[in-house]
This record gives C-alpha cells, structure tokens and sequence, in this order.
C-alpha cells in the first residue's frame, strides 16, 4: 500500500472519475473507482518523475463480476504527518530499489521489467 495525508490521497482520487470513498467497506482512507479507468498516476521524488503502475494500483474488484476496483493509496487521519508518504509495494513492485547506507542513505530506483 501507499499511505499519504488524506488531503493528498483526495487530490489522487478526485482526478479518476467515479472514485468514491470506501471507509465503511474496507477501512479508514480507502477508496474505490471504476476499473476500467484510464490511471496516470506518478510520484515526484527527487525532481524525477516515477510512474504508478496501474496493475499495481489495483487491490482487486469489489466483489465477483464487480466494475468497481480498490485503490493501492490510502489516506491517513489527521494525525499522520502531511509532510510524510510511506511508500510501499504498490510503488516498489514496478521498481527495483537499491538502498545505500555508506553514502548519506540514499536510494536508487530503475524501472522494473515488469513495468510496462
């Protein structure tokens, strides 16, 4: 998952038409929208553009024969940090990581193979 501010993950979702929030179905932050969207979704880090892969985004349909799918981003309550985003496999599995802790902590990114 991807867990950003709730203002943040709003913003996400009001930019797929049909999305609506799924509190009451799945939890805090969660949200739905149509699975036939057409997703753009990238996260700016560093001054690069880095691409959401829309398989990725996709938790699942709602239910059997559903149109409606679960979104990957989660928005969190108002004590989570607005300045902070935990970014997890929804991101990382359309990229490889490599983390290096000898020179500042920092992070490399490529694009996955599987990341089309």
């Amino acid at each position: 998952l991807i867990y950003v501010p709730q203002s943040i993950a709003a913003s996400v979702y009001r930019q797929i038409p049909g999305s609506q929030r799924a509190d009451q179905q799945y939890g805090p932050g969660f949200w739905t929208y149509p699975c036939s969207a057409k997703l753009n979704i990238q996260f700016k880090l560093g001054g690069n553009l880095f691409a959401l892969n829309a398989v990725d985004f996709n938790l699942g349909k709602t239910g059997s024969g559903s149109t409606t799918c679960v979104g990957g981003i989660v928005g969190m309550g108002d004590s989570f940090p607005s300045d902070l985003a935990i970014v997890g496999d929804e991101f990382l599995k359309s990229w490889y990581s490599v983390y290096d802790y000898s020179h500042g902590a920092r992070v490399g990114l490529a694009p996955s193979i599987n990341n089309h």
